[in-house]
This record gives C-alpha cells, sequence and structure tokens, in this order.
C-alpha cells in the first residue's frame, strides 16, 4: 500500500515572522577537521579528504518555529493538579487521526468560536471522537517569512477550545504564529476594556482543561481529505520544559 507523507512544519530559522532570537553557528568540515585534530596534534590531512564531520550549535527558545506547547506551557497548574511538562505529555496523545476544519475563511484578527467548529464538522460530516488530532487551518501560513505572519490570522477562542476538549481532544495544532488572536488585537481589547479575559483565552484554557497545542503548523491545504489520515507529532524530550520543537507529518494512505 502506497503512503504519502506531508510535512506540516516549517523550518527553524530567523525571518521577519520570528519574534524570538535565534542563533546558528555551524562548524564547516575542515574547521572542524583543524579543531578536533588539535586533541591528538594532528591536523585536517589526518582525516579522509581533510574533513571532519560538521557541527551545528543553535540558540533558539522552544517556541521558534513548528512546536508544541505542554499544559505546563498554559500555567503551573492543569484541572487543579501540577501541569505536565513537555517530556510528560503521553505518546498516545501525539500520534493519531488526523481532522482538518478549514476557517480560511475568518478575517484575520477575528476569533474562532464554538459554532465555527461545529459548523467546520458537519460541512465534512465528521464527528469527532477522543484523541483525534485536530488541525486548525487559517491559511496564515503563506504569510511565513514575512512581517504581515505576525498579525495577518484569526484565533481560536476560548469556548472553541473547551468544545473540543469536551470531546475528547487532548492535540489540535494551528497553522499561524500563535493559537490564540494576534498580539495587538488582544492586547487592544484588554486596555479598551480593562477584561484580562481577552489575554490569551485559549491558552489559559489550558488551566481549566488538560491539552496541549501546536503552532506554526503548515502545508495543511496539501492534506487531500479533511479525515482518514494519521498525524505523528512527537515533541523533542526537553526535561522540564513547557514547549518543545517538533517535526509534524501527515500520513495518508
Amino acid at each position: 500500500m502506497a503512503v504519502q507523507l506531508i510535512d506540516l512544519s516549517v523550518h527553524m530559522e530567523q525571518n521577519p515572522g520570528e519574534l524570538a532570537p535565534y542563533g546558528f553557528e555551524q562548524t564547516g568540515h575542515q574547521e572542524g577537521a583543524d579543531r578536533f585534530a588539535r586533541q591528538f596534534d594532528g591536523s585536517r590531512k589526518d582525516f579522509p579528504g581533510e574533513e571532519f564531520l560538521n557541527m551545528e550549535m543553535i540558540t533558539a527558545s522552544t517556541h521558534t518555529g513548528t512546536h508544541f506547547d505542554a499544559p505546563l506551557h498554559f500555567g503551573s497548574r492543569s484541572e487543579g493538579e501540577p501541569a505536565a511538562s513537555i517530556d510528560e505529555v503521553p505518546l498516545e496523545w501525539c500520534f493519531g487521526d488526523g481532522v482538518v476544519l478549514d476557517f480560511t475563511h475568518i478575517p484575520a484578527g477575528e476569533a474562532i468560536e464554538e459554532q465555527d467548529i461545529v459548523q467546520a464538522l458537519e460541512r465534512i460530516g465528521y464527528t469527532l471522537k477522543p484523541l483525534d488530532i485536530v488541525l486548525i487551518r487559517t491559511g496564515a501560513d503563506r504569510h511565513w517569512g514575512t512581517p504581515r505572519y505576525l498579525t495577518d490570522y484569526p484565533g481560536m477562542s476560548r469556548e472553541a477550545t473547551a468544545f473540543l476538549t469536551g470531546q475528547g481532544i487532548r492535540l489540535m495544532g494551528i497553522d499561524s504564529y500563535g493559537f490564540d488572536r494576534p498580539f495587538k488585537h488582544m492586547i487592544s481589547d484588554y486596555k479598551r476594556t480593562g477584561d484580562n479575559a481577552y489575554l490569551f483565552p485559549a491558552h489559559f484554557w489550558g488551566r481549566e482543561q488538560t491539552y496541549c497545542h501546536m503552532e506554526r503548523l503548515a502545508n495543511l491545504e496539501q492534506i487531500p481529505v479533511p479525515y482518514g489520515f494519521k498525524v505523528a507529532c512527537f515533541p523533542i524530550k526537553i526535561r522540564a520544559a513547557g514547549a518543545a520543537w517538533v517535526r509534524a507529518v501527515a500520513i495518508i494512505e
């Protein structure tokens, strides 16, 4: 049986669509040979082709590029218990049946509401089951690498997120910079009203009901079916961290 693999991740790199600093230092093959050879008073000529192994050193936030947010990112406690760090997320949550919900019609800056989720499911004729991995398609990944990536996308509301977790969903993901609405919209509403419920409502829902989400997915439009495929998205195992980088992949048979 033929299997198609679709990469749902963006690169880790510094570009105008990334706010956090990103450092990438690469040691080339010949420079690496010089460095390593010093340990035995040798030279690059001691290695085949005068080349050693290349190396990279990365300095980056765990939220750089496509990443996976654990309950600990949302708060110190979830459902009244200490929130799980990324290395404590059950592996069973990270591989399962995928469902793509299309919200490309919702304007940038707006919230994706519970009714939008219900209607999207009705359009594709699908009923969610526990541990489905729900992928929220906004189309914002087309702005990756530009300043618009930071601002031009809709975000999940608290109610929409609560609806999904109420269906037994423990992992969801979105193809935009953040899971909530863009920062400027949340902050503007908070300053206008003084109501802090406008600040990161979808993230903070994770304090009430345990779940995880991925941000900065890509290529959701390449998945040829809205359901009937698998998603694999195992995060890097970083002790006690609230998030980690992830290589998310859709698997279509």
